[in-house]
């Protein structure tokens, strides 16, 4: 139960934060496609899709691997640290370099200029001290320096980008919100009295960066299984049909963020008890039940009110962008629960299986989409979405049962299946109603149908916790 404690109080740190945060950068995305015009924003939009791979090379995957050595040798803090930091410091100086150079000799303006100062926010991606945070399973100031970066970049926005005129105030924003946060999050340390200096250690650092590469690997796969459907769609279909699929992934990738911030919160825990514990063969059999119990009801209010979500908040003309977000509303339950395998594997150090699974999971969405998308459309690439996310977790799954990390009891499920029954049977008579009323309702009926079945267990002065 204590274990459990520290996993629920850094994901309600990690996700407050990140929640807070993408809410922030929402409002900001909404005042730039109002204020910019569609082509202008389709300048940024494209700008921050392609530093977004970037800023993972720039991570190089320490933000995961880096969180388990703390855990793991929490002692030698300062050398490591220091250690690390220089040389990712210097390898994202350098991929800077490269990459400004990049785009000032290949692309034309304002792609030029917009990107060439987006690159700058990867040395501020580099210096960020999160995997140390984490390490200590203390995510309360993530949380607290992401709400203040995001309010910094919505400031300078509403202060320096007035038109189209003024496109470079939005990469300005985003360097300054970085930044923000690596400082706080650095000056959290040395008031905690950890001092890091250069340290050009290429022995300590080198095989973490080993360790970590296949990290860096699966995420820019998986950043590619995301694009490949709009890729594929735009090849068979038109820019219409990836403005639905994109308006219906938007959830999608809010709420997968939230999974991988509980994935985040359960990895260095699970280091800390070792492997082959009693103490982590616990808490990986109930986080899974856990994420059943979170993620199932999600799934289902988001299936049924999803013609509400996409008319509240696109509007009418995003019509299409209803079925498509009916099918892949159920991704969200896939993908939280592989994120405990995905944790539990790099907390024993087989970083190289889950790598497997993505290139599989790659393979298999590439075929689907050029099966589906043709005939079907944006329904057709959800569906294939669907299908890559489950895949994926069944082998991550596998891979973790090989490692003997059994799956959880399947009569651990009972109580959330039956109060989501309940939910549903709610929402469906609330159709007429509107959204905030079947939210509020919806959640109402959940949990206090979990909390009579026995799943929510409420003690005095503290945190409901999960019986299940």
């Amino acid at each position: 139960m204590r274990d459990s404690s520290y996993v629920t109080r850094n994901f309600l740190a990690l996700g407050t934060g990140e929640i807070a945060s993408r809410l922030i950068a929402f409002g900001v995305t909404i005042y730039l496609a109002r204020i910019l015009g569609a082509e202008s924003y389709g300048v940024i939009a494209i700008a921050v899709g392609v530093t977004l791979y970037f800023s993972r090379i720039a991570d190089f995957g320490i933000e995961v691997v880096g969180t388990k050595e703390i855990a793991k040798f929490p002692d030698s803090i300062n050398h490591l640290v220091s250690a690390v930091m220089s040389v990712r410091l210097t390898f994202a100086a350098l991929l800077t370099c490269f990459t400004i150079l990049g785009a000032q000799l290949f692309l034309p303006e304002p792609e030029r200029t917009i990107l060439s100062i987006y690159f700058f926010t990867l040395i501020p991606i580099a210096a960020s001290t999160k995997w140390i945070h984490l390490g200590f399973e203390n995510a309360r100031p993530i949380g607290l320096s992401r709400i203040v970066g995001e309010m910094l970049v919505l400031g300078i926005v509403l202060c320096l980008v007035r038109s189209s005129n003024e496109l470079w105030g939005v990469p300005f924003a985003q360097i300054a919100g970085e930044c923000c946060i690596a400082f706080i999050l650095i000056m959290v340390l040395r008031q905690q009295n950890y001092k890091f200096g250069f340290c050009w250690d290429w022995a300590t650092a080198l095989p973490i960066f080993i360790r970590a590469s296949p990290i860096l690997l699966q995420t820019l796969l998986w950043l590619f299984i995301y694009n490949s459907d709009l890729i594929f769609l735009r090849l068979f279909r038109d820019r219409e049909s990836v403005g639905y699929y994109a308006a219906a992934y938007t959830l999608i990738c809010f709420l997968a963020n939230i999974g991988f911030s509980y994935g985040m919160s359960l990895l260095p825990t699970l280091t800390r008890l070792g492997a082959g514990s009693s103490g982590e063969k616990s808490l990986y059999q109930a986080a899974l039940a856990h994420a059943y119990a979170v993620s199932l009801p999600i799934s289902i209010g988001g299936c049924l009110l999803a013609s509400k979500i996409v008319n509240m908040g696109f509007g009418d003309g995003y019509t299409n962008s209803i079925l498509a977000l009916q099918i892949l509303i159920w991704c969200i339950p896939l993908s939280v629960i592989r994120m405990v395998p995905w944790a539990a594997l790099i907390a024993r150090g087989r970083q190289k299986l889950l790598l497997k699974a993505t290139i599989y999971s790659v393979l298999v969405n590439i075929a689907l989409n050029l099966l589906l998308i043709p005939r079907y459309g944006i329904n057709g690439a959800a569906i294939a979405t669907v299908i890559t996310e489950c895949l994926t977790g069944v082998l991550m799954l596998k891979y973790a049962a090989n490692n003997e990390l059994s799956f959880t009891a399947l009569r651990r499920f009972w109580r959330p299946t039956v109060a989501s029954f309940f939910m549903t049977v709610a929402l469906i008579v609330l159709r007429q109603s509107n959204l905030a009323i079947s939210l509020i309702f919806g959640a109402i009926i959940y949990g206090l149908t979990l909390t009579i079945l026995g799943g929510i267990r409420l003690r005095k002065w503290q945190l409901p916790a999960f019986n299940i």
